[in-house]
């Protein structure tokens, strides 16, 4: 399929989430991701996390002001849930289906719907399904700097969960220094250091859910309520205008693989807060350590027409 390179997109995803931001589209990217040996609190028992994450886009051109947004994102997770317990697999698959409408020359919209199923496989039920949406308005300022702000909604295990977002897109003249925000969900610095190397900080932080079948003996039906917050510094390597290397390594901060039974929920959820009943933790928490990230990217560039 041929991509018209007027195409917009807005694209970022958590871990799952798009941000219409930037001058280029993101079609393919396959994040890898290892830690160290983690402690278990009040033990010395360890666990490693370990990820994949592929995430696929497809933009479709219908004309000059709207294009649809498709494509898919998996993503596997294997680590330690409970000290004396075996390294468990879960992880999600979701669709994205949406579409950018270009307002006028200052203004555009972008609403994406991502249903997912997020489990550990071993069955799939209603209980492993979710619902979420993200909507977004951008205000392109210039070529190179535009203002956004949105919401983001999923049905996550545990209750109710909104994202309230607002960021900033800034691209120097000289096209080195280069600047993508979008809180409370991420942050990127970067400079482009020589023609094919950048340097580049980088935050992202993330709340999931997964539902899980007999995670222990005792436990038959729960969900891990995931939440990471992660600093990195970076080298990305341009092989080819379109293809990027990055090697990462970070820092996680806050992070918690909590289980808790089915039944036991909240309210609602919001980045920093969760409103309603106090949940019960079945399992205990590892220590925050390092992060080691490898990420293969393509992405397509959208070049102003002559």
């Amino acid at each position: 399929m041929k991509i018209n390179r007027s195409i917009l997109i807005l694209l970022y995803c958590l871990n799952t989430i798009f941000i219409f931001s930037q001058n280029y589209v993101d079609l393919l990217k396959l994040n890898l991701n290892t830690t160290n040996l983690n402690t278990f609190d009040s033990s010395s028992s360890k666990t490693q996390v370990n990820e994949l994450m592929l995430d696929f886009t497809i933009p479709i051109k219908l004309n000059e002001k709207t294009s649809l947004i498709s494509g898919l994102i998996y993503e596997n997770i294997q680590t330690k849930l409970f000290e004396d317990g075996n390294v468990k697999t879960f992880g999600s698959t979701t669709l994205k289906v949406g579409a950018n409408k270009l307002i006028n020359d200052r203004w555009s919209a972008t609403a994406v719907l991502l249903p997912k199923i997020a489990s550990d496989y071993k069955s799939i039920s209603g209980k492993d399904i979710q619902f979420g949406a993200i909507g977004i308005m951008k205000y392109k300022k210039s070529d190179n700097k535009n203002f956004k702000f949105g919401l983001y909604y999923n049905s996550e295990l545990f209750g109710p969960f909104f994202v309230p977002m607002i960021g900033m897109y800034y691209l120097s003249p000289n096209k080195k220094f280069e600047t993508n925000i979008m809180l409370p969900l991420q942050a990127d610095v970067n400079y482009k250091l020589i023609p094919f190397i950048n340097f580049g900080l980088n935050f992202n932080g993330q709340i999931r859910s997964y539902h899980l079948t007999d995670v222990t003996p005792s436990f038959k039906s729960t969900y891990i309520a995931r939440s990471t917050n992660e600093l990195y510094a970076y080298l990305k390597f341009n092989a080819t205008k379109n293809i990027s290397i990055t090697i990462k390594v970070g820092q996680s901060i806050g992070r918690t693989y909590n289980v808790f039974d089915e039944g036991d929920k909240v309210t609602f959820g919001l980045p920093a807060t969760f409103i309603g009943g106090k949940r019960q933790q079945l399992n205990t928490n590892f220590s925050n350590g390092m992060i080691f990230q490898g990420t293969l990217l393509y992405r397509f560039n959208l070049e102003k027409k002559p």
